[in-house]
C-alpha cells in the first residue's frame, strides 16, 4: 500500500517542531521531529493544522515559548542584551563607533548562526531526508544568498540602532530596566509581551507575506526570494531590500507601545534567525519546516507558519506534497521546486534602482536635518507600492494585478476575502514603516 495514503497516528499528527525543551527531540537538535513519518517520502507526511484550543492554551501558559525554538532565540536575545547592553548616552548622538559596534555584533550573531547550520547540512551532512533530493544549491546560489542575508543583517542593524537612538532622545517612549524591577505590574506586562512576540510574528508574517505576493510587488520584489526553489539556510533572509523593509515592520509593537527594549530585541532576533532552519531544505532536524517548503514548492499556499493556523482559516493551507485534501484556495498552481535561477528584466532593475533612492533619501534625512520628514517617510513606506504598480502597468503584464488572489472576492467574508487580507497586510506590513520613519524624522513633540 502506498505509504503516503496511510493515516498519521494521532500522537504524531501535529505541525511544528518536536515539542521538547527549546523545540528539541529528546534534547537533540539533530533528530527527526516526531510528526515526520520515516516510512513516507520527504515532504509527504500530512501536517494537519494546529487546533485553536490547544494552541491558545500553549500561548497562555507560556509553553509556546518554552517548548519550541522560540526559547533558543529568546536566550540568544537575552544574552545579547546582557552581554552587549545598549549605551543610551552614546546612542543619543548616533555616534559612529557605537553604530559600528552594533552592526558588528549583529553580523557575528547572524553569521555564526547561519554558518553553523549551513555547514551542518551541506558539509557535515547531519541530515539525510532532503525535500528535493535531486538538486543541490550551487556555489553561485550560496554566494547570492549570503549577499542578501548580509543586506538583511545590515537593515536589521539600522532598525535596532534607530530604535535605541529614539529611546535615548525621547522620540519614542519605552520601559526601562528600573521600571521592570520596581513595578510588579510592569514586570508582568513585559513578560506577557515576550510570550506574545512569537504569536505576533506568526500573524504579521502571514499578512505581510501574503501582501507581497500581490502581482505588482511579487513581480519586482518577492520574486527575488523565490529564486530559491531548492532552499538552503541563507535563502531564508534572501530578500529584496524592500521586502526586508516590510519584513522588519514586524517590530511595530515597539513603535506603538512603550515596551521594554528586550521585547524589540527578541522580536528582531526572531526575525533574523528563525528563517535559517526553516529554509534548510531537509525535514530531519530541529525546526525543520515542511510547511514553508511547500510554499516554495507550490507557491500558492502556506503564507504563514505551521504554529498559527491562519492559512487553514483563510483557505491557503497545504498539508503535504502531492494532492491536498485540505487546500480550498482558488489558485491551482502546479509549480514545483526548481534549481536556482537569476532572471531579471529591465523593469526589475529599474525598480531596484529607484527603490534604492527611497532608502538613500531616508538615510540622508537621518544624518542631515530635513524639512520634509513626512514626505520622506511616505516615499520610504509607500513609494515601493506606487512604483510597483506603475511598472506593472508599463510592463503590460497579462496577469491580474491581484494575482494569485484574483479569484477571491474583493469584499466579502473573512474567508478568502482579498480586500480584508490586503488591508490587514498594508496595516501591519507597510504602515509601521511610515510610523517608524516619521518618529525618527519629525520633531519629538509630534512623534513621541
Amino acid at each position: 500500500k502506498d505509504p503516503s495514503t496511510v493515516p498519521v497516528p494521532a500522537d504524531k499528527a501535529m505541525s511544528g517542531p518536536g515539542g521538547g525543551l527549546g523545540g528539541t527531540v529528546d534534547g537533540s537538535f539533530f533528530r527527526t521531529p516526531t510528526w515526520v513519518d520515516p516510512q513516507r517520502a520527504p515532504g509527504r507526511t500530512p501536517q494537519p493544522p494546529a487546533p485553536w484550543g490547544p494552541l491558545l492554551r500553549k500561548i497562555v501558559t507560556g509553553q509556546g515559548l518554552i517548548y519550541s525554538p522560540n526559547l533558543i532565540w529568546f536566550t540568544i536575545a537575552l544574552l545579547d542584551y546582557v552581554v552587549f547592553p545598549y549605551d543610551f548616552a552614546r546612542a543619543a548622538t548616533l555616534e559612529q563607533s557605537w553604530v559600528l559596534e552594533r552592526i558588528l555584533i549583529n553580523f557575528a550573531i547572524v553569521g555564526g548562526y547561519y554558518s553553523f547550520w549551513s555547514v551542518s547540512f551541506s558539509v557535515v551532512g547531519i541530515t539525510a531526508r532532503k525535500f528535493s533530493p535531486d538538486t543541490r544549491p550551487s556555489a553561485f546560489n550560496l554566494a547570492h544568498n549570503v549577499w542578501y542575508t548580509t543586506l538583511g543583517t545590515l537593515q536589521w542593524s539600522m532598525w535596532e540602532v534607530l530604535f535605541v537612538h529614539m529611546w535615548a532622545t525621547g522620540k519614542l517612549r519605552y520601559t526601562t530596566d528600573a521600571d521592570v524591577m520596581t513595578s510588579r505590574w510592569t514586570f508582568v506586562v513585559t513578560l506577557a509581551w515576550l510570550v506574545a512576540i512569537p504569536v505576533w510574528r506568526g500573524a504579521h508574517f502571514y499578512f505581510a507575506h501574503r501582501f507581497i505576493h500581490i502581482r505588482a510587488l511579487y513581480k519586482f520584489v518577492h520574486s527575488l526570494h523565490h529564486r530559491n526553489g531548492d532552499i538552503e539556510p541563507f535563502s531564508g533572509m534572501t530578500m529584496h531590500p524592500v521586502e526586508h523593509l516590510y519584513y522588519f515592520s514586524c517590530l511595530a509593537p515597539s513603535i506603538w507601545f512603550a515596551a521594554h527594549p528586550l521585547v524589540m530585541l527578541f522580536n528582531g532576533i526572531h526575525l533574523v534567525l528563525s528563517p535559517a532552519c526553516s529554509h534548510s531544505g531537509y525535514e530531519d532536524h530541529w525546526q525543520s519546516d515542511q510547511f514553508h517548503y511547500l510554499h516554495h514548492a507550490r507557491f500558492e499556499c502556506n503564507y504563514g507558519s505551521a504554529s498559527l493556523p491562519l492559512d487553514h482559516w483563510f483557505g491557503t493551507f497545504r498539508e503535504k506534497l502531492g494532492d491536498s485534501k485540505l487546500y480550498t484556495g482558488e489558485a491551482k498552481s502546479t509549480i514545483r521546486a526548481s534549481p536556482f535561477k537569476v532572471q531579471t528584466t529591465v523593469l526589475f532593475n529599474v525598480y531596484y534602482a529607484v527603490s534604492m533612492c527611497f532608502f538613500a533619501a531616508f538615510a540622508l534625512a537621518v544624518t542631515e536635518d530635513t524639512s520634509y520628514p513626512y514626505t520622506t517617510s511616505a516615499a520610504l513606506a509607500f513609494g515601493p507600492l506606487v512604483l510597483g504598480m506603475i511598472l506593472y502597468i508599463v510592463s503590460g503584464d497579462a496577469e491580474s494585478p491581484r494575482w494569485p488572489f484574483h479569484k477571491e472576492p474583493v469584499i466579502g467574508g473573512l474567508h478568502q476575502s482579498f480586500g480584508f487580507n490586503a488591508s490587514v497586510g498594508f496595516i501591519v506590513g507597510v504602515l509601521p514603516v511610515y510610523q517608524f520613519a516619521t518618529a525618527m524624522l519629525a520633531t519629538c513633540s509630534t512623534c513621541a
